[in-house]
């Protein structure tokens, strides 16, 4: 009995050193534990001097911690495009539309986009400048006399009159109908030269199409005129050629057998200068006495001695001139 409990002492001593050699072992494989190698080099760091490192680089994390959060950008403060912003961005449809365009439209009602008015107010503008433009257009023109008289190789000048005074583009051309005259225009006047002796009549034409007229008569050179060189109306039908022609009208009935008596009254062949033109004095003589003696042939059944005549001209209202023949039964 005694033997069993001095091997039970002896088992509890040898037990108590081996967990007192455990705990020993225990502190030795914590200390190594806590060895570290914080560069990969190698070296032994005692964990001693470790703690404050490690404190040191808490700190520092701590702080590039707290730097970071504080210069990280608020999640509130991020900019966001909202749907109202992501309106407002240009389509590729018309990137160019502007603010005037869109008030314009808007303010187009919808049943008066009509024949391409879209703005209702542009027909009232288009008719007023219109009207302004139709205001200055020239409406007539005039010329500063109906009718001239000019001799080969003589000049003479029409004015042209355009109306209203204020019409704007006062330009005109000019042209004859034949080639008796030559024609120039210089601003608003028409020059008008003698070529050739006969008549012609000058049209004078605005720009806008209004058109004025001018009878025109060119009488040869004095110098050249005789009594067989054709003549216009005016140089003509003058009281010196009625004169001349009654005269002559005169001697050839006379010569005819019929008795003359300047006293005789009365109106039996009436021989008119109305329409005689581009004639010569000379041709107009010839048809005066062919129409009288026939007149005469008629009154007396040719027996012209038994018949008195006198012969006159006498000026019409008119201006045209008339050879009267008076005829009497002795």
């Amino acid at each position: 009995m005694k033997h069993k409990f001095l091997l039970f002492l002896l088992a509890f001593i040898v037990g108590a050193a081996a967990l007192t050699a455990c705990a020993s072992d225990d502190k030795g494989s914590s200390e190594a534990v806590n060895r570290v190698y914080p560069d990969g080099q190698g070296k032994y760091y005692d964990p001693a001097d470790m703690t404050q490192q490690t404190d040191s680089s808490a700190a520092s994390k701590g702080t590039t911690a707290a730097t970071k959060t504080t210069t990280k950008p608020a999640a509130t403060t991020k900019p966001k495009t909202t749907a109202a912003a992501a309106s407002t961005v240009p389509t590729a449809v018309n990137p160019a539309a502007t603010s005037t365009q869109t008030t314009v439209q808007a303010n187009v009602p919808a049943d008066n986009i009509s024949g391409g008015n879209i703005n209702p107010n542009i027909g009232a503008i288009q008719s007023d400048m219109q009207n302004q433009i139709d205001s200055l257009a020239v409406t007539s023109i005039a010329l500063s006399s109906n009718s001239l008289t000019v001799s080969v190789g003589e000049t003479s000048a029409l004015t042209v009159t355009f109306r209203p005074s204020n019409a704007v583009n006062k330009t005109c051309t000019a042209a004859a109908d034949n080639q008796n005259v030559s024609v120039a225009v210089s601003d608003k006047t028409v020059s008008v030269t003698g070529v050739k002796a006969g008549v012609t009549t000058l049209t004078v034409t605005s720009a806008n199409g209004h058109k004025a007229t001018c009878n025109i008569t060119v009488r040869p050179s004095q110098s050249s005129a005789t009594d067989d060189t054709a003549l216009s109306h005016g140089e003509l039908v003058t009281a010196a050629n009625a004169d001349r022609w009654a005269t002559a009208v005169s001697d050839a009935l006379e010569s005819l057998g019929m008795a003359r008596n300047g006293s005789l009254q009365g109106n039996s062949i009436v021989l008119t200068t109305d329409g005689l033109d581009n004639k010569s004095f000379n041709t107009v003589l010839n048809e005066f006495i062919s129409q009288a003696q026939s007149g005469a042939e008629q009154l007396t059944d040719s027996e012209w001695d038994s018949y008195e005549f006198n012969c006159v001209y006498r000026a019409q209202s008119n201006g045209e001139y008339a050879i009267v023949i008076s005829i009497n039964e002795l």
